[in-house]
């Protein structure tokens, strides 16, 4: 976070590191009001870029506004153009949280397609 926010301060541009330290704290679940900001100016920078969709679908759902969340996560899985799981496990929460099952185990599925996962697989099955 430090490095992150030393870059950030040399050039306040710098959409990689916009995009690290924010998705840094929404995993974390901690300055999301700010990460959602820095996110959004790395979006801003580069609005095709499917990593930083995915981090603004997923501070928005942090932050619980899972309606706004979809499409970004959506349009990120659309633009990928090689396989990520990551994406697709954030689509399948978003969409669970949605009441959307049978969409949200799709994306878990495409999700363990690409990488193994048991937090995913748990996911899928039911279970906690």
């Amino acid at each position: 976070v430090e490095y992150l926010e030393k870059a950030i301060a040399l050039d306040p541009e710098f959409d990689e590191a916009l995009n690290h330290l924010g998705y840094t704290w929404a995993e974390k679940g901690k300055n999301l009001d700010r990460a959602l900001d820095l996110i959004e100016r790395a979006v801003k920078k580069d609005p095709e870029n499917p990593a930083y969709l995915d981090s603004l679908g997923w501070v928005l759902f942090k932050l619980g506004r899972t309606s706004e969340a979809l499409p970004h996560l959506e349009r990120a899985a659309a633009l990928l153009t090689e396989p990520d799981d990551t994406v697709y496990d954030h689509l399948g929460d978003v969409l669970a949280a949605l009441g959307r099952m049978p969409e949200a185990k799709e994306a878990w599925r495409k999700s363990l397609g690409i990488e193994k996962s048991d937090e995913v697989q748990r996911k899928l099955d039911g279970t906690p």
